[in-house]
């Protein structure tokens, strides 16, 4: 089957929609575990709620708060072993239309001129990164979030 291009790029319109879809917010997760979230002091609820990691959280209480990490790595630290999670998020989409070119021109009668060349993308695609460190399963370092 041979689907038009409009067809194809409402198809993968719809599909990253739907995963994005599949994506829990800090909402959605106290809800799943609000006894567990009522427990916290209430300044862990507050980072929790706005979907931050902060200093003196346990590792349950950030996975509430920003979801499973995208990586969990070990290091030595200057005062041994820390856990550090990493989250990575696409701040935008790739162009889908990274090999379309663009062209411009004009013809007068039967001869046409023209310039063309590839899109250019203003933006490209870039990955913020943000890392939770922690030590004796408390944290002592989160950086901001991207």
């Amino acid at each position: 089957m041979n689907f038009s291009p409009r067809l194809r790029f409402s198809a993968l319109l719809a599909s990253v929609a739907l995963l994005a879809g599949c994506s829990t917010s800090p909402i959605s997760r106290i809800d799943a575990n609000r006894a567990v979230y009522e427990s916290w002091p209430i300044e862990m609820q507050e980072a929790v709620s706005s979907g931050r990691a902060a200093v003196g959280m346990t590792p349950e209480m950030v996975e509430m708060a920003l979801g499973k990490p995208s990586e969990v790595n070990s290091r030595e630290g200057k005062d041994g072993p820390e856990e550090v999670w990493v989250y990575k998020k696409s701040s935008s989409m790739p162009s889908l239309l990274g090999n379309t070119g663009i062209s411009l021109g004009g013809s007068i009668g039967p001869i046409g001129i023209g310039t063309g060349g590839p899109a250019r993308r203003a933006n490209p695609a870039s990955t913020d990164e943000q890392d939770v460190v922690f030590k004796n399963g408390v944290v002592i370092r989160a950086d901001p979030a991207p």
